[in-house]
Order: structure tokens, then sequence, then C-alpha cells
């Protein structure tokens, strides 16, 4: 070949790579995600994680785009934000939601401090339950999967580790963690995580029922330096949501291949929080940046009627859920049934991971 001739097939062998690459690169769909937490601790790590997953089990086809902070929709509209299209999935809580996605909120009925048990059996019942599923196509979103909080503890600016020191005090709590603190004397605020750290360090509260990944992820341990150990249950209604459009534009391939992502999801996320919270806690113990946390153990007859009162209070779920025609009973029988199932197989066979 004349040099001209290899010089020519040079270039065009370099014009033919490129083209390929911008080809391939346009058919990928990117789908937007909006997140209103910050770009680190747990939650997040497992979104990327579903957007990795999603790239490579659709060998390209399917992406996201991830927008953090609460820039594209806050906390107290995600779902508002997703069923109108403003973002294609998100991250949503439905108790900052009210009357919306109210099926899910059965899993914050019962006081459930496994993370493992406490988020399949909401997976499950979210997924194949009619009534649920019809939820959330009433809001125009699909079910895709779920998060935890994990556990919830006391974290407070100054010591609380009995009922007569919790009197009076100013908590922030939602669902029914917030009124079993009201009725144990505390007055229970309800705002969203990100405002959590400000509140705090002006002294607008006194303490959140907060959860390990949040005091790390949202850095509260620098506000708050007292953690009092109450064990109660875990939130589990709340996790991702598609919109329902973009949803059905997704060819059946893709739909199957991200129902069982968003199960492998919630597998990895009850995992990562499972295993995080051990090592978050250790952390904080040796001291972050200067901060410390003092450990405190709940006096038992404190954690015992914060637990009942919980427990209470989320039986008040039943009423709402029947005034918007749910069959609450029989989510709730549906709920508790796959709680025992999950229980049962976790204590014959271990966690799935440990197989591994």
């Amino acid at each position: 070949m004349s040099r001209i001739t290899k010089l020519a097939a040079v270039t065009l062998a370099a014009v033919t790579m490129v083209a390929g690459a911008s080809f391939a690169q346009a058919e990928t769909r990117i789908l937007r995600y909006a997140d209103f937490g910050p770009d680190r601790g747990t939650r997040a790590e497992v979104i990327k994680w579903l957007d990795s997953e999603m790239r490579a089990r659709s060998d390209g086809a399917l992406g996201l785009d991830i927008t953090w902070g609460g820039t594209l929709l806050g906390a107290k509209n995600a779902i508002d934000g997703v069923g109108n299209g403003v973002s294609d999935l998100a991250s949503v809580v439905p108790v900052y939601e009210p009357g919306k996605l109210t099926a899910w909120r059965v899993s914050d009925v019962r006081q459930i401090s496994d993370e493992y048990v406490g988020m399949m059996a909401t997976y499950e019942l979210m997924t194949q339950n009619d009534a649920a599923m019809k939820n959330f196509a009433d809001q125009g979103v699909h079910y895709i999967s779920n998060f935890t909080t994990g556990p919830t503890q006391l974290l407070s600016r100054e010591p609380i580790t009995n009922l007569d020191e919790l009197k009076g005090k100013k908590i922030r709590a939602t669902g029914s963690f917030g009124k079993a603190f009201e009725a144990e004397g505390a007055a229970a605020v309800s705002m969203s995580q990100p405002d959590v750290y400000q509140a705090l360090s002006t002294g607008t509260i006194d303490g959140t029922a907060s959860y390990a990944y949040v005091i790390n992820s949202y850095k509260q341990y620098e506000v708050a330096k007292h953690l009092t150990t109450i064990d109660m249950g875990q939130n589990l209604g709340w996790g991702i949501v598609m919109n329902s459009r973009v949803w059905s534009s997704l060819s059946p391939e893709h739909q199957s291949m991200m129902t069982t992502l968003g199960h492998d999801a919630t597998l990895y996320m009850a995992q990562k929080m499972y295993e995080d919270r051990t090592e978050i806690l250790s952390k904080l113990r040796a001291g972050v940046d200067g901060n410390t946390i003092v450990e405190h153990e709940g006096d038992p007859a404190m954690r015992k009627a914060l637990i009942e009162a919980a427990e209470s209070a989320g039986m008040d779920w039943m009423g709402g859920a029947k005034d918007q025609g749910l069959p609450a009973d029989d989510l709730l029988t549906a709920f508790d049934s796959a709680v025992a199932k999950y229980h049962k197989e976790m204590e014959v066979q271990g966690y799935p991971w440990a197989k591994k």
C-alpha cells in the first residue's frame, strides 16, 4: 500500500472507532434520578450501585443521572415530582407526603429491628400485593426497591436516658416514632434529615430519633454528642420509585431486568446496613475529626414505654388507610405473614450474604 493509502486506511479506522463509540454512547438511555440526601453514606452507595448494575445488566442501554441534595426534588415533593415526570426515578418517603403511597406505610406499623427481615418482607408485599401495587399506580409511579433506616436510637445535645429527662424535650421524629415520644412527654418535631443538623446546632431541637448511617452521612455527630440506645424499630416505608410512563416505555426485557435489580438492590441495602451499623458506631466511638460520641444505655422503662407507644401509634395507620379505601387489615395480615416467613428463613438459613 502507498503511504497515502495507508494514511487513508488509518484515518478511516479512527473515524469508524470514534463514530462507533459515539453511537454506543447515544444508545444509552439516561434516566434522571432525584435524591434529597447528600452524596455520601450507605443510601448513596446503594443508589450508585444501582446505576452501575443497571448499566452492566442492560449492556449499556440504561443508566442514571443522579441529582443529590434535593436540587431536583425534595423529600416533601418527591412522590408528586416522579408521578408528574419531573424526575424519572427518585428516593421517596411517604410519611413526608401524607395521603400518598399509604399502603407502603404498613411496614412501619410494627417495631422490627432486623434489617433483612423487615426489608425483604416489605419488598415482597409491595411487589406482590394487588392493593399495594394499585396504590403505587394511582400515584403514577412504579415501586422499584426499598430502603431502611436501621434500628432507631436517640441522638441528643445533652444526655437523655430516662423518662424524666425526656419530658419537655423537643425531639425530631416522624410517624409512630413521633407519636411515641409525644406520648411520653416530649414534643415531636417533624423535619427532613437535611434540616436536622442546623436544628441541632442552634438548639431548635434537643435531639433526634436517628440511625447509625444518618448520624454518619449527615455528620450529626458534630452537633450532638450523646447517643442513647433505645433499640426501636426501623423506618421501612421508603425507597425508590419510577415514573409509571417511563416504566411502561421500557422493553419487557428491561422491565424484567429492573424487577430483578430492584430485589437485589433491596438485599444489598439490607446487607450494607447490617454491616455498616457496627463499623459506623465503632468509628464514632473512636472519634471523627475530633468529634466523639458518648454512648448511654437507655433506661429499660423508657425503652419499653417508647416501643409500646410506637406500636400502639402505628395502628393509627389502619384508620387512615381504610378512609382511602385500602384493605388495611388484609395488608397488615399479609405483611405480618411475610415478616414471619423471612424471620424463620433467617433463623434456619442465616443471612444470604453470609453464604457467599
